[in-house]
């Protein structure tokens, strides 16, 4: 095996937390009476998934790219930009409900 299917392999693996995080945010919608809490961990549930997804990917680019450098920093810089894009939209969403709660009576 490989260094770069290894890598894909620990990539996909990586992958599994924000999963498993999304359907602990999936199950405490259904258990919520507050609305507004509701409608954030189904938000929060999706980017997590979107996360989850994005790992998937790097670890298809990563097997995809094979020993080509090229490709692998390719596949790394896209992941990269991608979660932290991932990060700016939970906190913004976190940041957002927070704003709402205070402003509410």
């Amino acid at each position: 095996m490989g260094t770069a299917n290894l890598a894909a392999i620990v990539f996909a693996l990586s992958s599994a937390p924000a999963f498993l995080i999304a359907r602990s945010l999936q199950r405490g919608t259904q258990d919520a009476g507050n609305e507004a809490k509701a409608r954030l961990d189904r938000r929060l549930s999706r980017l997590m998934e979107a996360v989850g997804v994005v790992g998937l990917l790097a670890a298809a680019g990563l097997w995809w790219a094979g020993d080509d450098r090229g490709r692998a920093t390719f596949v790394i810089v896209a992941m990269v930009v991608l979660v932290n894009a991932m990060v700016v939209a939970v906190l913004l969403s976190f940041f957002a409900a927070r704003r709402k709660a205070r402003q509410r009576p």
